[in-house]
């Protein structure tokens, strides 16, 4: 009989089935997007945010006719989907590490560049490399350096000893100064060789639920300060805050420097960048007690751990956006120069890089996959479940309720009359 407990029992099967629709989609979507997440984000330098907001600060900046040969040297592509390919294609090459930093012998009171690498695979040197290289005419399969065409172009021959014996083409050249510049702007990669361009510098931070985190300050600087400013400011984050226009008085200055010393300007850059980084941190009034003397230098205490509070914090988050839109500007600077001075051929050359960059890009996808293949398996399989439930149980006690044997059809229109 059509009971009210059989209604029930109808109006509870649909409930349980939309319930089971709900969970299912929960857990497929946290599980899977969840643990994606935590594997993408495994470039060891300015996180993938850090490097796309240079790369959109960068693109800004750019004149028209310019972003026409950025175009055709990137096969399409522009300045924020190529940001982390140095340190992707260094993960296939070994002895390019050094290519990353220029930590000095020095301190905060004597700041001064020199590259100890006697192959001259060191951050500013390698930045100056691949400048020349892109101006350059000559052929250069031995990696050697050039004649000079321009005052702002460098003055004296520089050492450069790559690991492999390759022939840089104009568009690897290009993206090794994009991604070099951008790692230029995170001062602990021209620190000091003391505590190890901040390496040896334990820290511990705190999450926004007051829970602590141990980490040393090169990590720090380097990728979790800006996964921590994009989860406290998201709206801020993401609200076109990217544009030379958020310092285009500086923008403006930094082109006359540049129309005057040429690509030695980055050395002045570089000691500007370590200068204020000095002032913030090093000589910050509550850093100074872990502060120690060796010799006529002011080191920090490598010994002691030191607890990164809230007001620490404010300040190197707004020297990080505020050297984020620097890196940006000053590489549109440079990149409107070179390519003002050469136009580059529309035919672009196959790369050695290409087949390493694509390997490890399908690799990291392969892993994400592969490290969320269980929950993945899962999902399935629950999902395979709950459609065999409701196809057997649900629809089958629908249908028993609409197709009423002939005694239930009877005693129905019997209630009726």
């Amino acid at each position: 009989m059509l009971t009210k407990k059989r209604c029930w029992r109808l109006k509870g099967g649909n409930s349980l089935v939309t319930f089971f629709c709900f969970f299912s989609f929960f857990l497929c979507f946290f599980l899977f997007d969840n643990n994606i997440n935590n594997t993408i984000l495994y470039v060891d330098c300015f996180n993938n945010e850090g490097h796309e907001a240079i790369g959109m600060v960068a693109m800004s900046g750019l004149k028209n006719e310019q972003l026409y040969e950025l175009k055709k040297l990137l096969n399409g592509k522009d300045l924020v989907d190529i940001g982390k390919w140095g340190h992707v294609v260094h993960e296939k090459i070994n002895g390019t590490k050094s290519m990353h930093f220029n930590l000095q012998e020095n301190d905060c009171k004597n700041i001064n560049f020199e590259c100890n690498n006697t192959n001259g695979l060191c951050l500013i040197n390698s930045i100056k490399y691949f400048y020349n290289k892109l101006l350059s005419t000559n052929l250069d399969s031995k990696n050697k350096i050039y004649n000079k065409t321009d005052k702002n172009d460098l003055s004296k021959e520089l050492t450069f000893i790559y690991p492999r014996n390759i022939n840089f083409t104009d568009s690897d050249s290009l993206k090794y100064l994009i991604s070099l510049i951008s790692d230029l702007h995170q001062p602990l990669r021209i620190g000091f060789a003391h505590d190890n361009g901040g390496q040896d510098i334990n820290i511990t931070h705190f999450n926004m639920d007051g829970s602590k985190v141990k980490t040393n300050l090169f990590e720090y600087m380097d990728n979790e300060i800006i996964n921590k400013m994009i989860n406290k400011y998201q709206s801020s984050w993401y609200s076109g805050w990217t544009h030379i226009n958020r310092i285009y008085d500086e923008h403006k200055k930094n082109e006359e420097l540049f129309e005057q010393h040429g690509i030695d300007a980055i050395d002045i850059w570089a000691k500007q960048i370590i200068s204020e980084f000095c002032s913030e941190f090093y000589l910050n009034n509550y850093i100074t007690h872990f502060m120690m003397s060796k010799g006529d230098q002011l080191h920090f205490d490598t010994s002691k751990n030191i607890d990164i509070f809230y007001d620490l914090e404010f300040i190197l988050e707004r020297l990080i956006r505020f050297n984020i839109l620097r890196a940006g500007s000053r590489i549109s600077i440079i990149l409107n120069y070179i390519f003002s001075k050469k136009k580059f051929s529309n035919f672009r050359k196959k790369s050695v890089f290409d087949k390493d960059f694509q390997e490890s890009q399908r690799y990291h996808t392969a892993s994400a996959y592969k490290n969320n293949a269980i929950f993945i398996n899962l999902t399935i399989i629950f999902v395979i479940l709950l459609l065999l439930f409701y196809f057997n149980v649900i629809m089958k006690r629908r249908n028993k309720m609409h197709l009423p044997d002939k005694i239930e059809h009877i005693e129905l229109q019997g209630k009726c009359n």
